[in-house]
């Protein structure tokens, strides 16, 4: 049977067709886009952090007393926290915790153009135990000088000069240059501070993971008072147990006019951080199982009816002459071609909804064209073997069976 044949058959039950056509592109769309984002999930959990996650803790506090004095409270925090037996490094962070963002988007420009764009940076800014607190091995310059740091409230309108950059964020910036000696653009006030060194690369920012610049990050020797936010990074002892969690909550309480709202270690962070995204690729994965049952099940209803209504017509070609052979393959033809036209609809659907994950939710699940390919086969064999057995059926009817109906 000629394709030309074929599709005049298709055009004729075009109704049918496209109700099957439909359904193989939902499925592609669908299970494309799950595909894509758990993969992208899972690949991005292999991804090094390089922290010492359970050396390393965030220390969440909240000042509701407005009378309190922050800047003695923080030295006092300091003074007392570093005196506990297994801290080893304290630091006060204004900006932001390990792997937990705390004070919006942090970006960093390479120029003060207003047409740059920036990139997403995790900014630590820190007093001067921070960098041994975070564990960073610098690779190139030099650490902080004790005369560049800058303590003063949020109203004082003072800044550090001077900056520490991640390797990852050198490269982006400046590519094979040296980064040492550079200036760069810190958050969208656009202030200006030299790179004076740079260290190896951690996985640090929350939201720089979310969009994707898994190390980028700076530290800068500032350290900001008068939020209600008094936040602290402590490092504790190698083998340090939990018990450490209540001992820093009971030491931070003695302070009056706070509440402290979580003391946790960076490991917790960056648990809660995948945790989020796991259960979205879960349910994805939840979904497209889902979506191929219902296509297999459905594709299987349409191809039975569309066979139950077209057996006059296949029992004339068996009357010709057609063998089942030639029956079973024109059939199959036909709906391969339905199946390969709802699989390139499927697959620009699929494109455009990753895209908009990608853009709007924040899903990390950019398209990987081999996976694509996976898809589109798998859903091809799917509905191969969904309508082989009323096609097989259907080539089986005798034409005496279809003279004696009428």
């Amino acid at each position: 049977m000629s394709l030309k044949h074929i599709l005049k058959i298709i055009f004729k039950h075009r109704n049918i067709s496209l109700m099957i056509l439909i359904q193989i592109a939902i499925a592609v769309t669908i299970v494309g886009n799950a595909s894509f984002i758990s993969y992208g999930t899972l690949k991005n959990w292999l991804i090094p952090s390089h922290l010492d996650e359970v050396e390393i803790l965030n220390v969440y506090t909240k000042v509701f007393d407005n009378q309190v004095d922050k800047s003695a409270l923080i030295q006092r925090d300091l003074t007392n926290l570093s005196a506990l037996p297994d801290v080893t490094q304290a630091t006060y962070a204004s900006n932001e915790l390990v792997l937990a963002t705390v004070a919006g988007s942090n970006l960093v420009y390479k120029t003060i153009q207003e047409d740059d764009a920036g990139f997403e940076n995790a900014q630590f800014d820190v007093t001067s135990q921070g960098v041994a607190t975070l564990g960073l091995n610098i690779t190139q310059g030099r650490d902080f000088y004790p005369n560049e740091f800058v303590y003063a409230g949020t109203s004082q309108n003072r800044y550090a000069s001077v900056v520490l950059i991640s390797e990852a964020l050198a490269k982006t910036l400046f590519g094979e240059q040296s980064a040492l000696g550079q200036t760069i653009y810190l958050q969208r006030a656009r202030r200006p501070y030299q790179v004076i060194g740079v260290y190896a690369n951690k996985m640090l920012g929350e939201n720089a993971v979310y969009e994707q610049h898994w190390y980028h990050s700076t530290i800068v020797p500032q350290a900001h008072f008068g939020s209600a936010d008094v936040n602290y990074l402590l490092r504790v002892k190698k083998g340090t147990s939990e018990a450490i969690l209540q001992e820093v909550e009971d030491q931070l309480y003695l302070q009056h006019g706070r509440i402290v709202e979580r003391v946790e270690f960076a490991a917790r962070a960056k648990k809660r951080l995948w945790d989020g995204r796991s259960t979205f690729a879960f349910i994805m994965i939840g979904i497209s199982v889902i979506a191929i049952t219902v296509t297999g099940f459905g594709i299987i209803g349409l191809v039975s009816f569309s066979v139950s209504i077209r057996k006059k017509d296949i029992g004339i070609l068996r009357a010709l002459g057609a063998s089942q052979h030639t029956v079973l393959k024109a059939l199959l033809m036909e709906n391969a071609l339905l199946a390969l036209a709802g699989i390139l609809l499927g697959s620009f659907a699929a494109l455009w909804l990753n895209n908009y994950f990608v853009t709007h939710l924040r899903a990390q699940g950019l398209v990987e064209p081999w996976l694509a390919l996976v898809v589109a086969l798998s859903v091809w064999l799917l509905s191969a073997v969904a309508v082989y057995i009323p096609v097989r059926k259907a080539a089986n009817i005798a034409p005496a069976r279809v003279t004696k109906t009428n």
